[in-house]
């Protein structure tokens, strides 16, 4: 599967890869690790949940991260997002 960093919540190390057709994979970033909202990401099985590696291949860098969900609408990115009010 292969997209693009679409929005993130550093306080809490998530991430919503937006994902052609498939909606967004929520990660949560496992260690402090190089990232930008428009970097692509690459990783298989595609909607493989739990500890996962995630190539940025823009950054040219594999990091281990934890997989959240996958196909999720974007009414539901806040919530996935765990950002707080």
């Amino acid at each position: 599967m292969r997209g693009k960093v679409h929005s993130m919540n550093p306080r809490r190390g998530m991430v919503a890869i937006e994902t052609a057709g498939h909606g967004f994979t929520i990660i949560e970033l496992l260690t402090d690790t190089n990232i930008d909202i428009g970097d692509v990401m690459e990783w298989a099985p595609d909607t493989g949940c739990g500890h996962q590696n995630y190539q940025n291949v823009t950054k040219q860098q594999t990091m281990r991260v934890y997989a959240q969900n996958h196909w999720v609408n974007p009414p539901q990115l806040r919530q996935q997002l765990l950002y707080t009010d």
